[in-house]
Order: structure tokens, then sequence, then C-alpha cells
């Protein structure tokens, strides 16, 4: 099958951003036999700025462009919020192509909600990391369906678990910065109002025999690509904390980064994450800054526990929620698998609604 990739591939980044979720899907798709064409919108957007001023007319064109050269059998769309509703609409006039569209963001921030609702006319699926049954407001004669972060070992290709000497104990790195790569002026201003940086702030306070390695928050620079790999390795433990509200299986991608390179990650137990990942065998849930602290204490004198859990967590998410399972469960929901087929060919609850 031709597949036509819409995404933000982050050219102008110069590989700063190689583990982000749209290099992991085309590479998916890729190993499991398919021919894939990426097209980064916001590169393109980016090419003249009179694209900001003219709604990325031009993108429209070199879109459209591509496809009557590439004639895909599927478009995945994702985040590619440089394409317009009006562009949509014609390749679903011209062409009999199947478009589906994936987002990582949580559901009631970004706008997320209303973006998804106002292009679902347009989709034949969606795919989201959120399982709250909300998510089924954005269905218009399609489907949406929670699919979990992706790892891809070519990509997550430590496993820090197999090391017994760690400069450091726990590894925590808030993503402020995406697009310039350094901490913004805003996010350091709003610090005292993140209820992250507070919840990290508290956390140090209960635990000053710890030693932590924090990121992109007071002061100090968010990291990425091999320095992130550098300073990730000094640990054995990372902490995942979610934007509130907090939704039902949804997490931010660290846990890929995390766990798959082989911490023993700690999760909010809101999250409900434990119907995918077991508690205390593959990563540990807590509930609030105390019940946290307890659980490092703990972890921090049994180690061996740790790097045990860490083995079993990284073993678990290689296994199922690698790059190339992940991309078949979304063209089996496209191209019609019932929820029962579904069931037993993935081993996370289908959440699935149409």
């Amino acid at each position: 099958m031709r597949i036509l990739h819409v995404s933000n591939f982050g050219d102008k980044h110069n590989g700063r951003l190689y583990w982000n979720q749209c290099f992991k899907i085309s590479n998916g798709f890729v190993r499991n036999g398919h021919n894939v064409y990426n097209f980064s919108d916001r590169d393109r957007s980016r090419s003249s700025i009179f694209n900001k001023f003219k709604n990325n007319e031009t993108v429209q064109k070199e879109l459209l462009q591509t496809i009557e050269n590439y004639n895909p059998s599927l478009i995945v769309l994702g985040h590619a919020d440089r394409i317009n509703i009006e562009t949509l609409s014609k390749i679903k006039e011209k062409k009999d192509i199947k478009i589906i569209e994936w987002n990582v963001d949580n559901f009631y921030l970004d706008n997320t909600f209303k973006k998804l609702s106002i292009r679902s006319e347009y989709l034949d699926g969606i795919f989201s990391t959120t399982a709250d049954e909300q998510i089924s407001k954005c269905v218009y004669r399609n489907f949406i369906s929670f699919f979990p972060n992706i790892v891809d070992s070519s990509i997550e290709n430590m496993k820090i678990y197999e090391n017994t000497n760690h400069p450091k104990d726990v590894f925590f790195a808030l993503s402020h910065g995406v697009g310039t790569g350094k901490l913004r002026r805003k996010n350091s201003m709003n610090e005292d109002k993140d209820p992250r940086v507070i919840f990290m702030d508290n956390l140090k306070f209960n635990l000053s025999d710890i030693k932590f390695n924090l990121f992109g928050m007071r002061g100090v620079q968010p990291i990425w690509a091999s320095e992130f790999d550098n300073n990730i390795k000094d640990c054995y433990m990372g902490i995942c904390l979610q934007r509130k509200p907090i939704l039902k299986y949804s997490l931010s991608d660290r846990i890929a980064q995390y766990l798959g390179n082989g911490l023993m990650v700690f999760i909010e137990s809101d999250t409900q994450y434990y119907d995918i990942l077991k508690k205390d065998e593959e990563v540990v849930y807590f509930d609030g800054v105390e019940d946290l602290a307890k659980k490092i204490d703990f972890y921090k004198k049994n180690k061996d526990k740790a790097l045990n859990i860490a083995a079993n967590g990284h073993k678990k998410i290689h296994s199922i929620c690698n790059e190339k399972i992940i991309t078949q469960y979304m063209l089996d929901c496209l191209y019609g698998n019932d929820v029962d087929s579904l069931k037993s060919n993935y081993q996370w609850p289908i959440n699935l609604y149409r």
C-alpha cells in the first residue's frame, strides 16, 4: 500500500526531535511492508513568509500535487494543522482515498477537541492516546480509537536497567520550548503556577537525600536528542507526570522514552494505566506527593527490585506497543476488523467508538 504521511517532521530542528511519534509511525508502516512518503506540512509552511498571510495556499497546492504524483491509497495525518479543511474536502471529492488522523495531545487542552471535531467529517478514522469516552463526541460517520504511545527499538534503544551503577536516582524532564529548544520566558515566569513544577518542588523537599536529574524547570534548560540520552542513563527511576485534567490512559509520550529506554517509571494512578502495565511488576503507580516520596525512598533502598520492574516494563512495552504493532492496529481498525477480533490480537483494552 502507498501511504502519504502528513505531519510535522521538524526539518528545521536538525534532528533534535528525532524521537517524535511521526517517525515511529512511518517506520512502523514501512516495516509492515508499505511504501511511505513523508510530507512535512509545517516545514513547507515555513519555507515562505507569505504562507502565513495566505492561509498556507502554497502548502495546499503542494499537497494536492503530491497526491496526484504519488497516488496513495491512504493519507495519515498527524497534528497536520497547516492542512486546511477545504483541502481535505477536495481530496475526498476527487479521490477514493482513506484519510485517518492520529493525535497525542490531551483531549481537553491545546484546542484538541475542537480541531478533531471540525476535521472529523473528512476523516475515515481518528486515533488518540486518550481513552476517555468523551472522545466519542468526535465521531462523524467514522470511528475514533485509543492507541498507546509508541516505542521503537531503533529509537528507544537503551536498557538502563542492565547497569548497576547510576550516579543519580530520579530523572524528570519537562519539554518546555519544543520549538526553540530552550525555556520560554513565559514558562519561566509562570513556574509557580505550573502544577508539575510545584509537585516536583514539594517532592524534592520531602526527599533531600535523593539525587534528582531535573530539566526544563527552575532555570535548568530542557534537553533533547543525544544530550537527553546521555542524561537519562545516569538514573534508574523516572517520573511521568501528566498535564491536568488527567484522562483515562492518557500519558505523555515521555512514557515511551522513559520505559522504552529501561527506567523504572512512576505513573499517576488516576491515569488507570494499570489496565495496560501491571502495578509493581512493570511500573509503579502513585497517589500524590507523599505517596510517591515513600515509594522513591523504598526503591532507593531496594534498587534490585527497581531494576527488575524496569526490565519487566521495558520488555512489556516493546512487545505490545512497538511501531509495527500500533500501525497494524490502525489499519485493522480502518479496514473493518470487529472489536472481538481486535481484542484477540492486541494486548491493551480496546476503546473503539464508531
